[in-house]
């Protein structure tokens, strides 16, 4: 048995072999890295040493093959990374993505130093040092992840860290509540380690509780979204996640409960959206320098027991300047695990022919385009019925949703500044199914867009991040919604028209502004507040009005 205060060891682990973390590059071999996880040089040639300090002394360092929670901050830097062309992977279209792949892009990053303002020079040195597990035997660095509790014996390697964040949530003039004071008090525990050097684990438990609620109704049905239970004047809610996972070169399988997400951007996604619950799934991976195939196979919550969902998507990075994606998903209910719907390498549209075309598939597609480095298109299209021998735009049944946007990450020239926009338009009964088992649901919520079908979102927001450790957003959005929703399927008095926002249509604009800020390592404190402005409220026309909401924190994770 080792324990954290031993001496340093003189062994050293090299990194784990064939995590090639999704990256090709042109096949000029004088470009060529002697190591994948190696970026390449681009423009100025100027000193080796720094570089070799900051990229290849990390390799003697090793990171697990566990997931990076998706509410971590190191997404956002490395999607403006990514817009920078500072790497070429698919690893953001599925995430979360492995810490193991975090630290690669990182690394790649890190050859491209010049590029960066002096405020995510900064972030890219304290994400390495967070993301760089120490070696067995050897203490962590200075500079390294702070973790509450380690453990060694023999090639087994356990973390465990806490998290407590305090949260003020206030509301005024909201509909039906004039106004709301709540305190949300969440306290969580993660444990993550290696039991060799191809398999891992990770597992995280959090409980928050909830004072100053008008609503204190107990909840067990998932149909109404989270679980929650109530004690006196406080509602509780609580959430867990746990799996085990093995990386055997190209191919990687989890098993357990995670959360899922599949887009080209974050926060933009038709068909898996990052702020799903988490799932009980079997996930497997492939992974070449050009391409990736992956799926998962799920267990959902609500609306029955006996309901599940597949998918599987290929990401091919067509050029260094075009990133394509292909996706297909399914929802079957009513029966137990399906055979056919557990092989990920048959097209689940003809399978589902096959089983007598009673289940939900979808199909769909996204892209990534570099215009310039520093300004990349993304988009998105999402078939969820269509025929080819009705109109495309009038017939209900042709059901689609798509998105398009732009990210300019370091706009009008400031190195410091992100401008993004996007648009999303949703058809009318696009995630619902005649068979109310198959609604593309979970815990009651949609598993694409938030804003539902026959809605449609404009969105644009304004990032400055002056130091590494303040992070200020400005954004705006307008979201236009008419009737229907996911739990209503198209009946036959609603005839053949789709009637995109046909009738009353209620609208928001949303004005929001927000500060994350960094106080010490691992100690975060921010707000953010919305004014909102509602029209035609729950469609009722001439009832309009302006909401007020506000959320402060202070997040303390060791």
């Amino acid at each position: 048995m080792r324990w954290t205060n031993l001496r340093k060891s003189t062994r050293k682990n090299p990194p784990s072999k064939g995590d090639l973390g999704g990256c090709w590059r042109r096949s000029d071999k004088k470009e060529l890295p002697k190591y994948p996880h190696a970026p390449l040089q681009r423009g100025n040639k100027k000193s080796a040493l720094p570089l070799v300090v900051l990229v290849f002394l990390p390799l003697f360092a090793q990171a697990q093959h566990t997931t990076v929670p998706l509410n971590h901050r190191v997404y956002t830097f490395l999607q403006k990374a990514e817009t920078l062309q500072l790497f070429d992977s698919y690893q953001m279209r599925v995430r979360p993505i492995r810490r193991s792949a975090a630290l690669s892009l990182l690394r790649q990053i890190g050859g491209h130093r010049e590029r960066l303002s002096k405020a995510d020079q900064q972030l890219l040195a304290q994400f390495l040092a967070e993301f760089r597990d120490p070696n067995i035997g050897e203490a962590a660095a200075p500079n390294s992840e702070i973790h509450l509790y380690r453990y060694e014996e023999g090639e087994a390697q356990i973390f465990a860290d806490a998290r407590v964040q305090q949260t003020v949530r206030f509301s005024r003039n909201r509909f039906e509540i004039d106004a709301e004071n709540i305190s949300e008090t969440l306290v969580s525990g993660a444990i993550r380690g290696r039991f060799s050097e191809h398999f891992f684990f990770d597992l995280q438990a959090r409980n928050t509780a909830i004072l100053g609620e008008d609503d204190l109704n107990e909840n067990f049905n998932a149909d109404n979204g989270q679980i929650r239970s109530v004690v006196g004047s406080t509602a509780f809610n609580d959430q867990a996640t746990g799996y085990a996972s093995a990386r055997f070169g190209r191919f990687g399988v989890l098993l357990g409960r995670n959360t899922i997400a599949w887009g080209s951007q974050l926060g933009a996604q038709l068909a898996l959206s990052d702020a799903n619950e988490p799932m009980d799934l079997l996930q497997l991976s492939l992974d070449f320098q050009r391409f990736r195939f992956s799926s998962f196979h799920a267990k959902l919550q609500g609306i029955g027991d006996q309901r599940y969902l597949a998918g599987h998507r290929l990401d091919y990075l067509a050029s260094t300047w075009l990133h394509l994606g292909v996706y297909e998903t399914v929802i079957y209910a009513g029966r137990g695990l399906e055979p056919g719907y557990l092989n990920p390498l048959v097209p689940y549209h003809i399978i589902e022919h096959q089983l007598g075309d009673k289940d939900n598939n979808t199909l769909g597609f996204d892209w990534n385009a570099f215009v310039t480095p520093g300004v990349r298109a993304f988009g998105e299209i999402f078939l969820d019925d269509f025929s080819f021998d009705k109109s495309l735009g009038t017939y209900w049944g042709n059901k689609l949703a798509y998105l398009a946007g732009v990210h300019w990450a370091q706009a009008f020239g400031l190195k410091t500044v992100e401008l993004s926009g996007d648009f999303t338009r949703i058809d009318p009964f696009v995630y619902t199914h005649h068979d109310t088992l198959n609604m593309y649901a979970h815990y009651g919520q949609s598993l694409g867009a938030a804003i539902g079908p026959n809605a449609e979102r404009w969105r644009t927001s304004l990032t400055w991040q002056p130091l590494r450790d303040a992070r200020w957003q400005l954004s705006y959005s307008r979201t236009r919604n008419g009737n229907g929703d996911i739990f209503t399927a198209h009946r036959p008095e609603n005839g053949e028209a789709k009637g995109y926002l046909r009738g009353t249509i209620e609208t928001f604009h949303d004005w929001h502004i927000a500060l994350d800020h960094q106080m010490k390592r691992d100690v975060f404190s921010g707000f953010e507040i919305t004014i909102r402005k509602r029209k035609n409220t729950v469609f009722i026309a001439g009832d309009n009005r302006w909401e007020r909401y506000a959320r402060f924190y202070l997040d303390v994770n060791w």
